[in-house]
């Protein structure tokens, strides 16, 4: 057992925990909450099933609830492709704004790995911000 015990706060994201793992040399880290207790246990198992998820299930949510649901905006020019996690996004959008604020949502789903950028769009608006 190594000691200090290797420890993650609850609200890490998978991706901090796997980095402790690494970095640790360990196949457990101990979840502790915002004042230190024990909240449990994460093993190595544990996170592969979060980025071991079927690439058809990533890519039905993706367009399901980040594409129909959550952005209200044209999205019927958008074709979603998963390959081991990876997630590829192409086809059109409307303006580019909305080209970037999906890749961020599509990348944010259980078991994306990382997304490619192949949309293109209609409307460059960003620089009516400026």
């Amino acid at each position: 057992m190594t000691t200090p015990a290797v420890t993650v706060s609850e609200t890490a994201s998978a991706v901090m925990a796997a980095r402790a793992m690494d970095e640790h040399g360990v196949k457990r880290l101990i979840v502790t909450a915002g004042d230190g207790s024990l909240r449990g246990v994460v093993s190595r198992r544990d996170l592969l099933k979060v980025f071991a998820r079927p690439d058809a299930d990533i890519a039905r949510e993706i367009r399901d609830d980040v594409l129909e649901r959550s952005l209200w905006m044209e999205t019927s020019g958008v074709v979603v492709e998963v390959h081991h996690g990876v997630v590829t996004l192409s086809g059109w959008m409307e303006r580019r704004s909305e080209v970037e604020i999906a890749q961020r949502l599509a990348g944010r789903v259980e078991g994306v790995v990382s997304v490619a950028d192949k949309l293109c769009w209609k409307h460059d608006d960003s620089k009516w911000g400026t």
